[in-house]
């Protein structure tokens, strides 16, 4: 186990007029290999925010954030580009497919975003997609997809470049029941291949996939339940 992500004393604030919005108070905390690590929180806790930090995609107010021991706000942001791309594995909430494209063109994108050639794409893209069971539907088009299998070709899509880290931010929120807990197993079985998988989500019945919880609630961080997260953590999928 090794810490591959980290935040200290790091907090993001915006201004609005007169008004400083803190959507994330001062934290520190480490993300470790191995480890599945839930974010949970209801809408607006700072969730998407924490997310945002460690995928690079916004810099810290205050305090800094490290992936693979690169202090994100001292790079450019092409410099951030090529992090996201050679260390953070993406998996959204809508899917992000690109509809034109079938289940492997989607999963050979990256690479060919790394100037892959496209027989060694297509190679990886496929052994990818074996890896969350999706072969036979590697030539659909995403309409031709139930919502359970277009996740599982987006996770191949975030896995098909090794990133050490895996951000998937609610994942299981646009499918069924049955299709998210296959989801979660395989997010969870991911974790366990030296990489740290980070879950963000408000549904409380995850918490028996993860390792470990980090509890969001009006942009502070704990790692207990706070009062209130009892009555307004959302329970459906």
């Amino acid at each position: 186990m090794k810490t591959v992500a980290a935040i200290k004393t790091a907090s993001k604030t915006y201004k609005t007029g007169d008004t400083v919005i803190t959507a994330l108070a001062s934290s520190t905390l480490d993300f470790n290999t191995h480890e599945l690590t839930l974010i949970l929180g209801p809408s607006g806790s700072g969730k998407t925010t924490l997310l945002s930090l460690l995928g690079c995609v916004i810099y810290p107010t205050a305090g800094e954030v490290f992936v693979k021991g690169k202090n994100i706000s001292q790079l450019s942001e092409k410099e951030l580009a090529r992090i996201r791309l050679e260390n953070i594995g993406f998996v959204f909430q809508g899917f992000n497919l690109l509809q034109p494209l079938s289940a492997l063109e989607n999963v050979m994108a990256p690479l060919l975003l790394k100037n892959e050639n496209r027989k060694t794409a297509e190679k990886k893209a496929k052994k990818a997609l074996e890896k969350v069971d999706m072969l036979p539907r590697i030539h659909n088009l995403p309409r031709a997809l139930s919502g359970g299998q277009k996740q599982r070709v987006a996770i191949a899509r975030a896995l098909v470049t090794d990133p050490p880290i895996l951000l998937c931010d609610e994942p299981t929120a646009s499918i069924d029941a049955k299709s998210a807990g296959k989801v979660m197993e395989e997010l969870k079985n991911l974790s366990r291949t030296d990489k740290s998988v980070i879950v963000v989500t408000h549904d409380t019945r995850l918490r028996k996939y993860a390792d470990r919880i980090i509890y969001l609630s009006e942009g502070k961080t704990s790692d207990k339940p706070f009062p209130e997260n009892g009555n307004t953590l959302d329970h459906s999928n």
